[in-house]
């Protein structure tokens, strides 16, 4: 690796946020240093350099330790996730004249025009955020809809690219599955936009006749008490397990030993939204067939009827009717679960996806040089 990228994360890094860890692990042609606002989870996410800004960065977005490392190593580029991060990484980018790249993931992308970017949490963003879109050199949107969203807002097509995230291949496969359960997972936070609740209801509904039917629920979040009262409320409590959050590997043991996952995602009332949700690439790839909605770039990873099943955002029928029918049908489950793996490995394969946004580094790393040259 000769060249280096800057890559900034406001907080490094989320238990939420692996994708993250697993792309700067595989780069090939890329060093990756890291600068944020806070280091969370160091023995979950083992990396180094990181360097964390001083007391004023978040206030100001500047720190002179960081400018300091900018003068000692000439960085090839700017890599900020989120559009949140590039509010911070855009100045340093400007200041030493390195291109700058920003992944767009979803909740950034609606909340550019949303009433909402006004309360004293967004602010910085609602006024930095334009100018973010103005100043990046390329645009990395996690799905097809995240770039049409943001061609909406006035940014250039020609500067938007679609840079879908890979999962593991090594690390999510298929295990051994009990004959004598149906073990369906939910994966991820406890928060509005995950559409829990109408998952528990599908699940209530389908589990009525089919007692061989178990959910576990892996994740964490404001909604936890909410989602637990309601399984109660279902009379589904005796055959719902909260497991809590899990290590990456965990995660990938539970995966490999379960048969369907449930991903029933909807807009929220801030428009927040997913874009490549990662959970159900990691299913697909342990043959885990998944169950997700109309929604974001789930259709993207999900071929409906071929490597899973799509139903409408908010409809529980629908949701709990897919739901019987793998239950009932293991031949079914098997057939969509190899084409799930199959299309992982066609699209999806984290290696592969690396290679492709290393390509998207060069192509940013030449569209700055000629613009600076004229």
């Amino acid at each position: 690796m000769t060249d280096r990228v800057a890559l900034f994360s406001t907080n490094f890094l989320a238990y939420s946020q692996t994708f993250i860890y697993e792309e700067i692990r595989h780069h090939e042609r890329y060093a990756v240093e890291v600068f944020c606002r806070r280091r969370l989870l160091p023995d979950r996410f083992p990396f180094a350099p990181v360097h964390v800004g001083g007391a004023l960065y978040p206030i100001t977005c500047r720190d002179a330790g960081f400018d300091a490392r900018f003068r000692a190593q000439a960085f090839a580029l700017v890599h900020a996730h989120f559009g949140v991060g590039a509010v911070y990484a855009r100045s340093f980018a400007r200041r030493h004249r390195r291109p700058l790249v920003v992944t767009f993931h979803g909740y950034d992308v609606p909340l550019l025009a949303s009433p909402t970017r006004f309360l004293p949490q967004h602010l910085r963003y609602a006024i930095l955020g334009p100018r973010v879109l103005r100043d990046m050199t390329l645009g990395l949107c996690a799905s097809s809809e995240l770039k049409a969203l943001l061609e909406a807002q006035g940014v250039p097509p020609e500067k938007l690219r679609v840079s879908r995230l890979g999962v593991d291949l090594e690390r999510f496969r298929p295990g051994d599955r009990p004959g004598d359960e149906v073990r369906v997972l939910m994966i991820g936070r406890f928060v509005e936009k995950k559409g829990f609740g109408f998952g528990l209801e599908a699940f209530a509904a389908a589990a009525r006749d089919r007692p061989a039917l178990r959910l576990t629920l892996i994740g964490d979040g404001p909604l936890g008490r909410d989602l637990r009262a309601r399984a109660a409320a279902l009379g589904i409590a005796d055959r719902v397990t909260f497991a809590g959050s899990l290590e990456p590997a965990a995660v990938a043991a539970r995966l490999a030993a379960s048969h369907l996952l449930l991903a029933p995602s909807v807009v929220d009332r801030e428009g927040n939204r997913e874009s490549g949700l990662i959970v159900v690439k990691e299913a697909s790839a342990a043959e885990v067939v998944p169950i997700g909605t109309w929604h974001g770039g789930i259709p993207e990873i999900i071929d409906d009827g071929e490597t899973g099943y799509l139903v409408p955002e908010r409809d529980g029928a629908a949701l709990a009717g897919r739901l019987a029918l793998l239950a009932d049908d293991p031949a079914l489950r098997a057939r969509l679960g190899r084409a799930a793996r199959a299309k992982m490995l066609r699209e999806y394969d984290i290696r592969a996806r690396v290679r492709a946004l290393e390509a998207q580094y060069d192509e940013a790393i030449a569209l700055h040089a000629a613009g600076s040259a004229g």
